[in-house]
């Protein structure tokens, strides 16, 4: 299974897709399951997952990408939205209490919210170790490093804005078309990252659309 578990909509306030048509591209390009994570909002992963029911063979797990007090936090496999502003102990807490998994996002990005040097200790499911909105890499480099220090297990994914970007890092594994399944294997640490950069065209365009929002 190909799943990029880190997707944001048009729910996210930053990014242009809807669910609809981060559904279809997904399908077009290879992707056999899906997680959209907009920032402290579950209602666009809530119309992703309703529209995926009908399909065969296509999953879409429910999730947001929480902000904390410390930085952001993925939750994924959650039912209900997981309150921001909470530490990242509390909010590990809450995601935990739904069934979900807690992962840390470009964990060691600064200006895009990552924890930096909080996640060091901190107790998580699991990490971005490729997240694809890089120029050089070097925070993806120092959280596959962590993760092999503390055995964390290891997630790609796209964190895509644009259509375009869905599927440039995804995480590879084995599970059944469940979230239960994907959760279970991803806890494990059997799962392969790989991919690429989003193209820079794609996040410079981000970077104009993201400060043209800011002035509004």
């Amino acid at each position: 299974m190909i799943l990029d578990p880190h997707i944001h909509s048009n729910y996210s306030g930053d990014a242009t897709p809807t669910p609809a048509q981060i559904i279809e591209r997904s399908q077009e390009i290879g992707l056999d399951a899906i997680a959209i994570a907009d920032h402290n909002t579950l209602q666009g992963s809530q119309v992703a997952v309703k529209l995926a029911e009908k399909l065969d063979n296509f999953l879409v797990i429910p999730a947001m990408e929480v902000t904390t007090s410390k930085g952001h936090i993925v939750a994924l496999g959650i039912s209900e939205e997981v309150e921001k502003g909470n530490s990242p102990e509390v909010t590990i807490e809450d995601i935990r209490s739904q069934g979900g998994i807690a992962i840390v996002p470009h964990p060691f990005v600064r200006y895009r919210e990552g924890l930096c040097d909080y996640v060091e200790n901190l107790d998580i499911d699991a990490i971005e170790t490729l997240n694809s909105r890089y120029i050089f890499g070097i925070s993806n480099w120092r959280a596959r490093k962590l993760a092999e220090k503390r055995d964390i297990p290891q997630i790609g994914s796209s964190d895509a804005h644009f259509l375009g970007a869905i599927g440039s890092c995804v995480t590879e594994l084995e599970a059944d078309f469940t979230t239960e399944s994907v959760l279970k294997t991803i806890l494990s640490g059997k799962t392969n990252v790989f991919g690429d950069r989003t193209p820079l065209p794609l996040i410079v365009k981000e970077v104009i659309r993201k400060k043209i929002i800011n002035k509004l």
